[in-house]
Order: structure tokens, then sequence, then C-alpha cells
């Protein structure tokens, strides 16, 4: 792919002679100065350089005239994004040497952000400011949304493409997405990812004479599993708790989902074309998400990843207890015993102190062999879980909500391998013990770690692990790879929307979307959502409108449990409200950093009548 991409892009320069070289000995300007675009006419187009260098724009912010391009070059290692803070444009993700232009015709101020290293106005962040130029009648405004990724042996090269083309482009960046109806989730049941939860907010209307049927659907051969007649729920939803008579792992065999129009005196063994509600995984990013969830080559048994990390990990909480255990009975063989176990399951067989650790003879390992850590020529599961959600994100066809979860994978992972790592050294520690009093203190913090590894870290106090360095664990982790699986659902035959719903419990209270207070003995209320978490909120009566307002750097949702209502994503200072209909306990969360009944970001608030 990466000569073929070199190929086309050799081709495209020669046949659109652009001298490619000149920008090269632009001048740098120091990253605090506010750089307004003094080398050419005054108040006519130009270009304008803005590197990318350790973790900054620079500069930081520029004035240019109306007409003018911009170019971003990433001169680092480090990956990143150039993003408008209204979504107008994305990079993607930028390698090192990548470029990313685009042309601003209109006069304002326009910011901009790294989408792994900022946050419109925060962290790595800038600012655009245009000013009105001279020069004749505005031309439509142009952008290249493709970085160009050189390769390590070729000179840095940018194709500027020709207009007609890259305003196509433009115009899909800037079309408003479809608001998902719903969403597919997958999660454990039984066995691993072996049940599908799909919740769809509103059902289309059924057309007289028919009725709906809703499918699982594999994208590549076609294959069905049909979930049975469907009807709406009292809130004119749906929601199926759904897995197959084995108990098989469903992303393994399907990708998709349909709801159908279908006869009514026939009970059809495969959907219709009349579809009214569809939705896919991307076909790219799947195959690593499958990687992930379901199946890899190189593991033993080709399990999953994650499944493999999940696994593995346990094992080490398990033998931490059991060293714990040993310890309390004054038994030093077998803490040295249980030391011997974690640190062979960490490292894995291929690890530099993989053996006979307790000097008993026998080399005795609970865990598969393929190990934690990277080990020789094995990858572990946790390098191979961080590499493969990277992967995942990083494919063309990637999706907002697979990036967002694939990120959470890798903070989680790092999370994961520094306590695992401490649990390998403290255990050859426990290894050099003289007896049962030395080695207390240490099992007491092995002990300790391995229950962090598997179930995080509260840092909060309040109950909740989230997917933030220093909180979430393995099962943390796990459940965002689950999450990059989710189908986010939308009408008919149209491209699967960006944001997903998350699955809901039945309902407790019901709500409706509104943009004003309602009338009806009730008042407003705002709600703060900070970084992970929801400002407290006072008892509310049945009328009263309830708004949320992002404050935190992180996008977020205001998701009810009972489906009643879901804000979509809402970014930093957007907002969402809705009106209280009936009394009773209103459960919402973050479908990014939560999930019903109270999980990770997630609240209640009572409604009185």
């Amino acid at each position: 792919m990466l000569k073929k991409r070199r190929f086309l892009v050799t081709i495209v320069a020669l046949l659109l002679l652009v001298p490619m070289l000149s920008a090269c000995g632009e001048p740098q300007v120091p990253a605090s100065t506010p750089v307004t675009n003094t080398g050419a006419t005054p108040g006519a187009a130009s270009e304008v350089t803005v590197s990318m260098k350790d973790n900054k724009y620079e500069p930081a912010e520029i004035t240019v005239a109306a007409g003018s391009t911009v170019k971003w070059t990433n001169t680092e290692a480090r990956k990143h994004t150039v993003t408008a803070d209204d979504n107008a444009y994305k990079s993607g993700d930028m390698a090192k040497d990548a470029v990313f232009s685009r042309k601003f015709d209109t006069p304002g101020t326009f910011g901009y952000y790294c989408e792994f290293h900022g946050s419109p106005g925060s962290g790595m962040a800038g600012k655009i400011i245009v000013t009105a130029g001279g020069g004749g009648e505005p031309t439509p405004a142009v952008a290249d949304n493709t970085p160009t990724q050189p390769a390590a042996d070729t000179p840095t090269v940018l194709v500027v493409a020709p207009t007609a083309t890259v305003e196509v482009a433009q115009a899909t960046a800037t079309a408003e997405p479809a608001k998902a109806a719903g969403s597919v989730r997958f999660k454990d049941d039984a066995q691993k990812t072996d049940q599908a939860i799909i919740a769809i907010g509103s059902l289309p209307e059924r057309p007289a004479g028919k009725a709906q049927y809703a499918w699982l659907v594999n994208g590549s051969t076609g294959a069905s599993a049909s979930l049975g007649r469907i009807t709406p729920d009292a809130s004119g939803g749906l929601k199926i708790n759904f897995s197959t008579p084995g108990k098989e792992n469903l992303l393994a065999l399907y990708d998709a989902f349909k709801v159908t129009n279908e006869e009514l005196e026939v009970t059809p063994a495969v959907p219709s074309s009349d579809m009214v509600l569809s939705g896919q995984l991307p076909p790219k990013a799947l195959v690593h998400i499958r990687h992930l969830l379901v199946s890899f080559d190189a593991t033993p048994n080709k399990i999953g990843l994650e499944v493999g990390l999940l696994a593995e990990v346990d094992k080490v909480n398990e033998h931490a207890k059991l060293m714990r255990d040993t310890q309390a009975a004054g038994n030093l063989a077998g803490v040295k015993l249980h030391a011997e176990h974690l640190v062979n399951i960490i490292e894995g067989a291929k690890g530099p102190n993989f053996g006979d650790l307790n000097k008993d003879g026998k080399s005795t390992n609970p865990g598969d062999g393929w190990g934690l850590l990277q080990n020789g020529d094995q990858l572990g599961y946790l390098q191979g879980s961080k590499d493969h959600a990277e992967l995942a994100a990083t494919t063309a066809d990637a999706t907002d909500d697979i990036k967002l979860h694939a990120g959470h994978v890798g903070i989680t992972v790092d999370n994961v391998s520094g306590w695992v790592t401490s649990i390998r050294d403290k255990a050859l520690e426990a290894l050099k013990a003289g007896d049962t009093a030395a080695s207390a203190p240490i099992v007491a913090e092995i002990v300790k770690l391995g229950n962090q590894a598997l179930n995080g870290v509260d840092l909060s106090g309040e109950g909740q692990i989230l997917p933030v360095p220093g909180s979430g664990g393995a099962l943390t982790s796990y459940q965002h790879a689950q999450l990059m699986a989710a189908i986010p659902v939308g009408g008919g035959n149209a491209a699967t929307p960006p944001t997903a719903v998350a699955p809901t419990q039945a309902p407790v209270a019901e709500a409706s979307p509104t943009t004003a207070p309602q009338d009806g003995g009730g008042s407003g209320v705002t709600i703060d959502m900070l970084d992970f978490e929801f400002g407290k909120a006072p008892a509310v009566k049945v009328g009263t409108t309830i708004t949320w307002v992002n404050k935190g750097n992180a996008p977020h949702t205001a998701t009810a449990d009972n489906n009643a209502f879901d804000s979509g994503t809402l970014r930093k200072d957007q907002s969402f409200s809705f009106t209280v209909k009936s009394a009773g306990e209103l459960k919402y969360y973050c479908a990014l950093h939560g999930g019903p009944d109270g999980q990770g970001m997630a609240a209640v608030i009572s409604v009185q009548p």
C-alpha cells in the first residue's frame, strides 16, 4: 500500500507540475510570537506554514488574509491531528513528515487542536485569525483533508489537488452527521462476547400489512441470524438481549445489524431488501477489533489479545491471593512457589527470569506462556492489545467512537503494565526472603497491586473506575475493547452514523428532549459534565427542564438508562436539555465513559411528583 501511495503521489505531482520543493526553505517563527502573514503583499492571500513539535503548534496563533492557505507539517515522531473546534475539518492521524493543508476564505477567528494531545482551547491547540483580504471575489474554501504520508526515503512532497475534487471532500467533511437511532453492543454472558444488546430509541413506523424483523448480519458473507419479529415498547423503542443457542462469539459471526419490513403471513429466513434501520462496523477497523476480542494467530489457541490479557491478569490476581493465604499460614515455601507463578505468568515462557525460581526442581507456570510483557519474539498480551487497538483506530474507516475507545484501551493497558511489572519485581524480592516476617510487607503490596491490575483504582472515592491514567485496569480495558465493537444504528441504508447510543435498561422515569423549560410546575436545573463525572443535582419535580453542559475537555453524553433520551456526543461547552414527565428515579450515564445502573460515569436524579 505504501509503495502504491508513493507511486500515485509521484504521478500526480508530475501531472500538476507543482514546484514542490519551494516551501522547504521557509523561515521558522518562534512559537511564543503570534504571526501575521507579512511575507506577502499586505491584504493578499498567501501560504503560511505551521510546524507540529513537542506537542505544540509553532506558531500557535497566526493572522492571515482571506484566501490564504495554512499548511501544517508534523516534524516529530509523535502522531498529531489538526481538528477544527467546530469539526469543520479534520486531518486524520498525521505521522512524522505528514502534511495537511486548508484554505481559509472567510474572515473570522478559527480554533483547532490535536485530538491526541489537546482539546478546543487547551493543551495542544492553535488559532487562525483571518482578516478581510483584497484582490477580487472570494473563492470557495479548499481543503486537503487527507494528510500526505511520505516514505522515509522520499523527500516531503505536498500535492495540491484540483479544486473541484477537494470541494467535494470539503462538502462531505462539513455535512451534518445523521443522528444515531441506537446501537448494538456486545458483552459477555456465558462465554466471551456471546451476547448482543440491541437498544433503539425510536422504531420507524411499520407500514400497513407488514411486520418488522431484526437481524444480525455478516457483512462479508451475507449470513444472518434472526432476532425475531419486533414491536415497539412503551417508549416506542426496542430493547433485545440476544444470544445464540450455542453461545458462540457473536463478533466472530456478525458485524452488521438490520431492521426490515417483511410480509405478515410469512416468517422470513433471510432479511428482505426493505430495510428501515441498519448499521455496520467498518471492515478495515473490524480486522483489528476481532484480533482483540475474537482471535489472533500468534497467541496460544489463537485467543483474542484482550481476552488473553484479562485471563492472565485474573490469574495474577488469583495467585497474589494464594500467596497471601500461604503467608498467613506461615508457609514460606508456599509464598515462594506463588512468587514463581507470578513471575512466570507475567514474563511469559521466553522472559528473562522465567523458570524454576524457587529451586524446587520444577518450573511451573499457571499462565499460557505467551506472557503479559513482551518476551523474546512473543509480543505479550499488553503490547499486543495496545498495538491492535491503535491499528484499529488508525484505519481509514475508523469511526470517532472506535478511536475514542481505542485510546481508552491504550491508557488502561499502560496502567496494567505498570502494575504487573511492579508485581513481577516484588515477587522476585519475595523469592529472596529468609522468613515469613520478611516476606509479609512484600506480599501485602503484591495483593494490593494484583487487585489494581484486574479491577482498577477508584481515584475519586466515589466508586468510579475510569479509563484514565492510574484508574482503569484489565476489566476496564476489556470493556472498552468491546465498546470499540459497538455497531451504531441509523436509518435505512444510510452510512453508519458516527455516534453510538449505549444499551439501556427498563424505563423508570420518562423524559423528552426540549430546548427550553416547559410549564408544569418545574423549573430549570443545570448539571455540569466534568472530566469523567457529573455534577451533583438536587431532587427535581415533574416538569423540570434539566440541562447538561459539558465543562470538561473530554467528550461526553447524557444517556438515560431507560433509553428515553440521548444527547449524542457533547464536546466542550455544548449542552443538551430535556423535560422530566414522570416521577421516579431518573438514571443516566455517559455512553463513552460509563454504563447503565451506575457503571463508571453515571448518576441518578430523584424526580418528585
